[in-house]
């Protein structure tokens, strides 16, 4: 160690520039059974308030980055039944007889982010949005290079899409603002983690500050 290196500092926070024609927005998981009142974790007594914060902030991220012509892909989580779910779904035992299901209302992405024919849609089944799915075929065919991030939850499918993005040497951001939990005293430990670890925490307004400086894409 010289004397110009930081003492007891052993990382460097990541700040990657948007790349112009080289971003993608994913928004991860933003469904019904998350985040509506009528969707399944708020029927079952679970507090989705912290979920819900990412509602209006992600709107506003949508609509800027819809403006540059930003690609957006969402991902849905969810499988046919608890068999083909995984550990996942046998440690939830709300989830036992619904929720999370392919091809219901719950399902589908939250109505109010307004949600576009012509964005891309991931299908997934497990935490990370990489695994078993064609999300790395549709970042690398939009030429992603920085890849924004949003949705749900922070400490899991967030957390663990972003590591899985940076072993695919894609430089996630996440922002913040536009993150959130059904445990919200495991956000900021998780936001933590993913900032010391592999990749940038960004909060909204400078994330649209940047983006309203990017040239649009067409």
């Amino acid at each position: 160690m010289t004397d110009d290196d930081p003492v007891g500092v052993p990382f460097e926070a990541a700040h990657w520039d948007l790349v112009p024609g080289g971003t993608v927005l994913v928004v991860i998981d933003p469904q019904n059974d998350f985040l509506h009142p009528d969707g399944w974790y708020a029927q079952k007594g679970i507090d989705i308030a912290h979920m819900r914060r990412v509602i209006e902030p992600t709107r506003q991220l949508l609509k800027d980055a819809r403006a540059k012509n930003i690609p957006v892909v969402w991902t849905r989580h969810g499988s046919r039944g608890v068999e083909d779910g995984g550990p996942f779904m046998r440690l939830r035992p709300f989830l036992k007889d619904g929720g999370l299901r392919q091809n219901t209302w719950g399902y589908e992405i939250f109505e109010e982010l307004k949600p576009r024919e012509d964005d891309w849609y991931v299908d997934k089944t497990r935490l990370s949005a990489f695994y078993n799915s064609n999300l790395e075929g549709v970042l690398r065919a939009l030429h992603a290079d920085t890849v924004l991030i949003a949705g749900v939850l922070t400490n899991q499918c967030v957390a663990a899409t972003s590591k899985d993005a940076m072993f695919r040497d894609f430089k996630p951001i996440v922002i913040e603002d536009c993150t959130g939990t059904t445990l919200p005293h495991l956000h900021d430990p998780a936001i933590e983690m993913m900032r010391v670890g592999w990749c940038e925490v960004r909060d909204l307004e400078s994330t649209l500050g940047e983006i309203r400086q990017l040239s649009a894409v067409r």
